[in-house]
């Protein structure tokens, strides 16, 4: 009997490794290989949707005539009393395919769903998703996935994988992903999208990704993502606009920080903000880490994001920043004005109401995570560390005003860095009383400001003048 039960158990684990159905345990290299065999670019993607209630999917398909795109949720695994919703479909960047994007609205919290997608023709074999609390939360913080199309992709695969099973096999009470950018290495190869679409734990896990400097390479990310509230701004980027939600107390931006008209950003934040005035907690996600932790953060395109930026996040009270970029994790110190601020218990971790915005900056996610080949001692930095491993970092939030950032090494599972916020203060936002173009200028004028206060009042008196 004990040796029958074996050979049961056995059958069991290994099915569970090649179809990675299960979310938890670890897969075998030589299982990922037969498992990636079957993976093609038209896998689900989910990701948050306007708030807590909505949820966003999108998927490629072969073309089907004119029928809509639809997905359906249950309760029950057997898929009974479902609800559906219909949703639109367009071209993509591959001629026999197109893009489907549906929204799901009215979710539960706490609550287990299945669904299904596809169009009255036929849909899918069943997935499924969890909603946790509204209020007090979990969701994961990852960068730089990205999977090289003249690289050993399978690799490539199976290390994004391992991240993510790393990430989930801890913590199954995550809610889901922040991606701080470079989601592809070209951003227009489909064995690259392939890639990074293989992972199972995708179809239950919606993800929130920007654009990184890779992504804007090609073309292709708009075609994966069903993003919620798209902001295309004065000049709306070919591959994919910043965007923004809500989930319970805190306002989520989505920066595209490759974007020269940075103006464009501004509105961005203007309008998040204006439009959800009673959040708790502003978040900020894009990919050029400002203040970040290697090289990448004093080149041109760093430096342009850091003063165009950061002014308006120290003008909106913005708490924390979520970088990725430059594969080697560490966090400022709190940021104002581009100066430290220096807060009580920061060397300890926990801080109560601080002054200025904290930037956070993410190891790669794919096997790609730097050594730094020296010690970059920018004056920002509070904390860096080198492990040569992957890493995430889980982000709580409470209730009651918390938010607990851990940090995890993906091979070993050591924690490399804790850090805990706590707010019981309102937002303390500084009017730009000289303009965007005043905020970003009068950090870099010194004493000299007083030159454009004199020259912004004379065309501001003028211009009421002529257009009175």
């Amino acid at each position: 009997m004990k040796r029958f039960l074996c050979i049961i158990l056995s059958v069991v684990l290994a099915v569970s490794a090649f179809s990675v159905v299960a979310l938890a345990g670890k897969i075998s290299y030589e299982d990922w290989e037969k498992y990636y065999a079957t993976c093609d670019n038209t896998s689900i993607t989910l990701t948050p949707g306007d708030n807590e209630t909505e949820m966003n999917f999108c998927w490629h398909s072969e073309r089907d005539g004119l029928n809509k795109p639809i997905v359906r949720i249950s309760k029950s695994a057997d898929m009974s009393a479902y609800k559906e919703f219909t949703g639109k479909s367009s071209f993509s960047e591959i001629v026999e395919q197109r893009v489907n994007d549906v929204t799901v609205t009215g979710l539960e919290e706490n609550t287990t769903y299945y669904y299904v997608y596809g169009t009255e023709n036929g849909v899918s074999e069943a997935e499924t998703f969890k909603t946790h609390s509204f209020d007090s939360y979990k969701f994961l913080y990852i960068s730089d996935a990205q999977p090289k199309h003249d690289h050993d992709l399978v690799q490539d695969s199976f290390n994004w994988n391992r991240t993510l099973e790393a990430a989930f096999t801890a913590n199954d009470d995550i809610s889901f992903i922040v991606n701080a950018g470079d989601v592809t290495h070209c951003g227009q190869y489909t064995n690259e999208w392939i890639a990074f679409l293989a992972p199972e734990y995708l179809r239950s896990y919606p993800m929130a990704a920007t654009q990184g400097n890779h992504d804007a390479k090609g073309t292709s990310y708009k075609y994966y993502f069903n993003n919620p509230n798209v902001y295309l701004g004065i000049t709306p980027k070919v591959y994919g606009n910043g965007y923004y939600f809500t989930y319970g107390d805190v306002l989520f931006v989505f920066i595209n920080s490759n974007k020269i008209n940075f103006y464009d950003n501004y509105l961005l934040i203007k309008k998040a903000v204006e439009e959800n005035p009673d959040v708790k907690w502003r978040v900020a996600v894009f990919h050029h880490d400002i203040y970040g932790t290697e090289h990448h953060a004093v080149q041109d395109d760093a430096v342009a994001a850091q003063r165009t930026l950061a002014p308006v996040f120290d003008s909106y009270d913005f708490d924390v920043v979520l970088n990725g970029h430059d594969h080697v994790y560490g966090r400022s110190y709190f940021m104002k004005g581009h100066k430290v601020v220096e807060n009580e218990g920061y060397d300890q971790g926990e801080v109560t109401d601080p002054e200025g915005t904290i930037y956070f900056t993410q190891t790669a996610a794919s096997g790609n995570t730097r050594i730094p080949d020296e010690d970059y001692d920018y004056y920002w930095l509070g904390k860096t560390v080198v492990t040569g491993n992957d890493c995430y970092s889980t982000i709580e939030v409470t209730k009651d005003g918390v938010m607990e950032i851990i940090t995890v090494d993906t091979i070993t599972g050591e924690t490399i860095d804790t850090f805990t916020i706590t707010k019981t203060e309102a937002f303390n936002e500084k009017p730009m009383t000289m303009g965007y173009l005043g905020a970003i200028l009068e950090p870099l004028m010194g004493e000299y400001f007083v030159i454009y206060e004199v020259l912004y009042k004379i065309f501001g008196a003028l211009g009421n003048l002529i257009f009175k």
